[in-house]
């Protein structure tokens, strides 16, 4: 059996949440390195002011550069459909699963939080576009 790397140069891009209004995962940067793919991730706060209180809205949370793991869809096939990261985002462990279908990018993102006993383990999913193609709906 031979051995096939994976490339994951077809999840590199700048990946935005489809949806505006979302807290969490906001902007997704994947970078190929070598068969390797790191992940930045910008997190979005609250997106708008409590109604009465004025000023801008919170700014965003940055995370840390994850790895991640490129992952094919057969055994024969070199491209890249998904990956799969885990590690901290702020004071969060995370484990990300994002794949690929028909140019969305979709992102199961799995948390727990290590240090706070009263604070839920939490997943949610979220739908990227590439910042390159069609805008939010």
């Amino acid at each position: 059996m031979t051995v096939h790397a994976v490339d994951p140069s077809p999840l590199a891009g700048r990946w935005v949440n489809f949806d505006t209004a979302a807290l969490g995962l906001d902007l997704v940067e994947a970078v190929a390195d070598g068969d390797r793919l790191l992940l930045r991730i910008t997190e979005r706060g609250d997106p708008r002011p409590a109604p009465d209180a004025p000023g801008p809205p919170a700014a965003p949370v940055s995370g840390a550069t994850l790895p991640a793991v490129p992952l094919a869809d057969d055994v024969d096939t070199a491209e890249a459909v998904a990956f799969l990261a885990e590690g901290r985002l702020g004071d969060r462990r995370v484990v990300l699963v994002g794949y690929v279908n028909r140019g969305l990018l979709t992102i199961d993102v799995h948390t727990v939080h290590p240090t706070a006993a009263r604070t839920p383990n939490v997943m949610y999913r979220a739908h990227f576009y590439r910042r390159e193609g069609a805008t939010p709906v």
